[in-house]
């Protein structure tokens, strides 16, 4: 990125350099660390058409010849619902990374210290950061937030917009951790509709990725940030992605949630398991809307639920339901399953294998680096400067 290096004159009194000296300022920030890129975003964003976005011409069913559960390899439902991760060599892998941790770092482990900050074997990376990880969770935003913001009713557009949520819940199923973003790393991308996704890493400790979605003809918009803890349990890790989520549409509506908690067991022993606790909250504030819904409800998180778990069926761990309100009045119910489908009443708003997820291609912006250099090129080897855009985009 840009340090915005800028050439200054010093004074002929505060300078103790003869006319043939020089003195090195130092760098001063183009723009504060903890904001995005909002004029790149906003100007790239008005490039798209003003045409209507045709849902038809991009959205894509499920291929034939797929025949994984989720679309996403070694990875398929458990027994008792969940995501159940099958490959062998990356549990054994996996499992002695956690039995090393275990031995090293039994005390702060077992207290449920975050584990954020623990140095991991690099073997157990997949080659993507956590900015490029968090676009799996809006696989479907060119499909269900378009939904949302050509909807006329405030009510079917807050169904559309809770929707999206739910339907990428399952794309975050993913055994391999991603690498953490260094501080100002940046991701651009954009999707088949012409949307324009745009996040940064704006603090290092704690971890913190800031974002922004423009959809197409301005239509709509999802912006946040997310703060990233996790902690070890006796045979696993529980953790998520804080922080507030906003979609915001054209004529001021604003849906506002919070991502669940996400628990991952087996890590030492049982089978190898991913599924999404706790609750989400959706709020409408303009339109008076609200939505809860709970994972896991029949998980044995009070004395209540452990005691009847002895005499009564509990339901799949990926298992959800909740309800929808206007004001204090309850208007819809909410029930499904986040690796089969949504339902609200008795209408299913979402399944599984009916449309290919999208994936976001990259978007490499130009380097602003060697504009900014000025009278500073003196300081690189011959030809380093010109090559710097070719290595950035290689």
């Amino acid at each position: 990125r840009s340090l915005g290096l800028r050439s200054q004159t010093l004074p002929a009194s505060n300078s103790s350099c003869s006319s043939n000296s020089f003195q090195l300022l130092k760098p001063r920030l183009s723009r504060p660390p903890h904001r995005p890129r909002q004029r790149n975003a906003r100007k790239m964003s008005q490039q798209s058409s003003d045409s209507k976005v045709s849902l038809k011409s991009i959205v894509k069913p499920w291929p034939e010849e797929d025949k994984s559960q989720f679309g996403i390899e070694n990875v398929e439902r458990g027994e008792s619902g969940g995501c159940k991760f099958v490959a062998k060599d990356g549990l054994s892998l996996n499992r002695t990374v956690v039995t090393h941790l275990l031995k090293t770092m039994g005390k702060n482990i077992m207290e449920g210290k975050s584990i954020i900050n623990i140095s991991l074997p690099v073997t157990i990376f997949e080659s993507r950061s956590f900015l490029q990880r968090m676009t799996d969770h809006w696989a479907f935003a060119p499909l269900y937030i378009n939904k949302a913001a050509m909807a006329k009713d405030p009510v079917e557009r807050f169904k559309w917009a809770i929707t999206f949520v739910i339907s990428g819940l399952h794309n975050g199923c993913r055994q391999r951790k991603p690498f953490n973003p260094i501080l100002g790393e940046t991701f651009q991308a954009t999707y088949p509709d012409g949307t324009k996704v745009f996040l940064e890493q704006i603090s290092h400790h704690p971890p913190v990725s800031q974002y922004e979605l423009f959809g197409p003809n301005g239509s709509w918009k999802l912006y946040g940030y997310n703060e990233y803890k996790a902690s070890f349990r006796p045979n696993g890790v529980v953790g998520g992605q804080y922080g507030p989520n906003v979609i915001e549409f054209k004529d001021g509506t604003k849906v506002e949630y919070e991502m669940p908690k996400v628990c991952v067991n087996g890590m030492v022993f049982g089978d190898w398991l991913f599924y999404w606790t706790g609750e989400i909250k959706f709020v409408d504030r303009k339109n008076n809307l609200t939505a809860s819904i709970t994972f896991d409800p029949d998980s044995a998180q009070s004395m209540t639920s452990y005691l009847t778990s002895f005499v009564a069926e509990n339901s799949p761990c990926d298992y959800m339901k909740g309800d929808m309100k206007r004001g204090d009045v309850q208007i819809h119910t909410i029930e499904g399953c986040w690796l089969r489908l949504l339902k609200f009443d008795d209408k299913v708003y979402w399944r599984i294998r009916k449309w290919y997820p999208f994936k976001p291609e990259e978007m490499v912006l130009p380097s602003t680096f060697v504009q900014n250099v000025g009278d500073y090129k003196w300081a690189f080897p011959p030809g380093i400067v010109s090559s710097l855009p070719r290595d950035k985009e290689r």
